[in-house]
């Protein structure tokens, strides 16, 4: 794979065609998150900071997401006035732990930063919905990690996702932390045109390609001689 590796029309990340007009980058979520994992792990390297506890830390929670298929982002958004809610009801305190909670990262305390934890699945039902300290949410997450088994799908993609950040350059565009934000939009802007043709050739067709097109009315629409 030569490096800064991207094909227009199939997944930045897999080089699968599943693409669509919708999401013309990245063939599903999760590949969208690999995607985001490496570049967050190699900006972290570049700058000396993957060895922090909580670096590491976070890693690992972004790994296991995307090892179990990606996190469901869109399923788990909280509207903010329901945020407001149960932060309300929890009297500013981690229901878990009692902790007071920290709404505007002024404590320092980076365990004390406010969440909202789902209890059970993605409803956003709020009896399924818990404040959370940071230091409890990644514990209860943690909790629900599984050993990967040698040789497995998802060992032999996490071993891919290691190369990814290891490597001196990077092995694919969306790897490259540095270019990857510049770009993106107009690889996006002209991967989903190609998409688009791809799904409806006729949808590219302009009207000046219409048989018998003869030229323009004073309202702008096409006049065709057929």
């Amino acid at each position: 794979m030569n490096p800064g590796h991207y094909e227009p029309g199939t997944c930045a990340n897999c080089d699968g065609t599943e693409v669509t007009v919708k999401s013309p980058l990245f063939c599903s979520p999760g590949c969208r998150q690999a995607a985001e994992l490496v570049r967050y792990v190699r900006k972290a390297r570049a700058e000396g900071r993957d060895q922090r506890p909580d670096i590491r830390e976070a890693i690992q929670m972004r790994v296991a997401h995307v090892l179990a298929g990606g996190y469901p982002e869109a399923e788990r958004r909280v509207p903010e006035n329901l945020r407001q809610e149960v932060f309300r009801r929890a009297g500013g305190h981690c229901e878990s732990c009692g902790r007071e909670l920290d709404f505007g990262r002024l404590t320092g305390d980076p365990d004390a930063v406010a969440t909202i934890q789902h209890i059970s699945g993605s409803s956003n039902e709020l009896d399924n919905l818990a404040a959370f300290c940071s230091r409890c949410n990644t514990a209860d997450a943690q909790s629900h990690f599984v050993p990967v088994e040698a040789g497995s799908a998802e060992d032999l993609l996490a071993r891919q996702l290691t190369d990814r950040w290891s490597a001196p350059e990077p092995m694919r565009l969306c790897d490259d932390q540095g270019r990857w934000k510049d770009v993106w939009r107009s690889l996006e802007r002209d991967a989903r045109e190609l998409v688009r043709e791809r799904e409806d050739p006729e949808e590219g067709v302009g009207d000046e390609d219409l048989p018998g097109f003869s030229g323009w009315t004073d309202q702008g629409t096409p006049v065709q001689e057929l």
